[in-house]
């Protein structure tokens, strides 16, 4: 398998990433799979933690995080003696440690004993962001979208990252969030559901008001796949339409069009290789169109893609050269004109979002784009740095876009609290949570 295979993969088994060697490079853009239900199957599966580092498993997968120590006590450990908690038991999400008092200095502080903020358990919110409330999130949650405010019911892709049982289904009105465990559609067409290829489910969710919109990729050759679209007016309209090697989307308005962008190999009738498509939703049948070809030479692999509240699309790739996670930012003007019969967009001649990192995480957030930063370990773990926001903004010639400074959203001091999901809620920024005290929720907005 090339490398870019195993570290986009990521989370994946390595028994799964044998398995889906014969795949083309773009495979390695496909959702991850479920690969851990304890600490103990990590362990199983990856053999003894490094030194000073635990595993755990969180939202389905492998993580290490580090056994922290008191300053001034001796570092050193048994590597094969690993501490963890009781699988089988969930702490008070009521009883917090008090965050006003130090372990005994004879005692080691883990994740089990660190103080954990009720909401943010140890990430630690930025100057000029405030929470403005959070809701209980269940464990199969794959990908996350609200719909249009001012009351928003948010839905969710849940199920296993890797297999056929994967649906869309309604958590609820914001913030009491009461998921419901009926399905509203399958995310995998009937001919995939029966079919013998293996299947992954790609970690984005749409809504773009009338339609939710989900995605998966299978191991066939090709990497071919479907985006789900579900009619939320009528159910018995939904369909799939044929999308190899997609990986991410996202909403985008052009006048009276509305649009989902795919960032894939194809869509429908529309080919040519890796891309951004336009799947055209505002007349029925749907059209479909490529609407932005990748820099020559520089993208090995799809990325993420979003498109802030005035307009701006961040399309993304995967470095050809590292793997990194690179993204252009398109004014709306210069999108639109792609959509309406002109040539589709040169990524390479539009302005780059400069991260500093890798990232493997993005979203909407109110006039900018929000990435989970960081990179990836020699074991193809992602480790966290921050998430942070860019600021997006029209220049002043035809077609520019002007980038703000990166303004840190969360920080992460250790491994103690992960984020599992970035989704956008109106303007405001929903973060998936999970430590100790399990997954949840949690809205952030800029400071007023």
């Amino acid at each position: 398998m090339k490398y870019a295979d195993v570290k986009r993969a990521g989370a994946r088994t390595k028994s799964l990433m044998f398995a889906t060697a014969s795949l083309v490079l773009a495979v390695a853009t496909t959702g991850c799979g479920s690969e851990c239900v304890d600490a103990y199957d990590c362990r199983s599966e990856n053999g003894p933690a490094p030194e000073g580092q635990a595993w755990t498993c969180a939202a389905e997968k492998c993580e290490t995080r580090p056994v922290q120590q008191v300053p001034g006590e001796d570092a050193g450990t048994d590597a094969g003696t690993e501490p963890e908690p009781d699988a089988g038991t969930e702490p008070d999400a009521g009883t917090e440690p008090d965050a006003g008092t130090e372990p005994d200095a004879g005692t080691e502080q883990t994740c089990e004993t660190a103080p954990h903020d009720p909401v943010l358990g140890t990430l630690q919110l930025q100057t000029g962001f405030e929470t403005t409330g959070s809701a209980r999130l269940p464990a199969d949650v794959l990908a996350l979208a609200a719909s249009p405010g001012p009351t928003y019911t948010v839905y969710a892709v849940r199920g296993s990252g890797m297999g056929i049982d994967v649906g869309m289904y309604s958590l609820g009105i914001w913030p009491d969030l009461q998921p419901d465990d009926t399905k509203l559609f399958d995310v995998v067409s009937p001919a995939d559901r029966a079919g013998t290829a293996t299947v992954f489910s790609n970690g984005f969710l749409v809504n773009d008001s009338r339609y939710l919109f989900a995605g998966y990729t299978t191991s066939a050759t090709g990497a071919l796949g479907s985006v789900a679209a579900y009619d939320l007016a009528a159910p018995a309209a939904s369909s799939y339409i044929e999308a190899q090697a997609n990986f991410t989307a996202a909403h985008f308005t052009a006048g009276e069009d509305s649009v989902l962008l795919v960032n894939s190999v194809s869509l429908g009738t529309a080919g040519g290789g890796l891309g951004v498509f336009g799947l055209v939703t505002s007349a029925t049948p749907f059209q479909t169109v490529r609407l932005a070809n990748f820099p020559e030479g520089e993208a090995g692999a799809s990325g993420f893609t979003a498109v802030t509240d005035n307009g701006i699309a961040m399309l993304g790739f995967s470095s050809s050269v590292d793997f990194s996670n690179k993204a252009r930012v398109v004014a709306p003007s210069v999108l639109a004109d792609a959509l309406r019969g002109g040539a589709p967009v040169d990524l390479g001649t539009q302005a780059e979002l400069v991260v500093d990192s890798d990232f493997n995480g993005a979203s909407t957030f109110g006039e900018g784009i929000a990435v989970k930063r960081g990179g990836y370990d020699d074991n193809w773990q992602f480790v966290s740095t921050d998430v942070s926001r860019y600021a997006l903004s029209l220049g002043i010639e035809p077609g520019a876009v002007v980038i703000g400074e990166r303004t840190p959203v969360l920080s992460f001091v250790d491994a103690c609290t992960s984020v599992t999901q970035l989704a956008h809620l109106g303007s405001d920024l929903l973060v998936g949570v999970d430590d100790k005290n399990g997954q949840r929720l949690v809205r952030i907005q800029v400071a007023r």
